[in-house]
């Protein structure tokens, strides 16, 4: 629990920030702000076991196909049993 409270204080202060970089004239460094938080917080958020979205994605189907495979292991493993 005191991780998840740190982790939300992380976040609280971070849009703090980026919305007061955001209201000042410094305006084409925000992209380059922005890039650099972008990589920082997904290392963070790795490291708090959470993945992205396209990892996510790539995992399920990884899954998907070797549900398959073991399902058609087993498949041919009833079938030999059976002869």
């Amino acid at each position: 629990m005191a991780t998840k409270d740190s982790f939300d204080a992380f976040l609280s202060i971070l849009r703090d920030k980026i919305d007061g970089f955001s209201e000042g004239e410094n305006q084409p460094t925000i992209k380059i702000i922005q890039n650099e938080l972008n990589d920082k917080f997904d290392d963070l958020a790795k490291s708090q076991g959470y993945v992205s979205n396209d990892e996510y994605e790539a995992l399920k189907i990884l899954a998907k196909r070797l549900e398959q495979r073991v399902s058609k292991l087993e498949e041919l493993l009833e079938e030999s049993k059976a002869k």
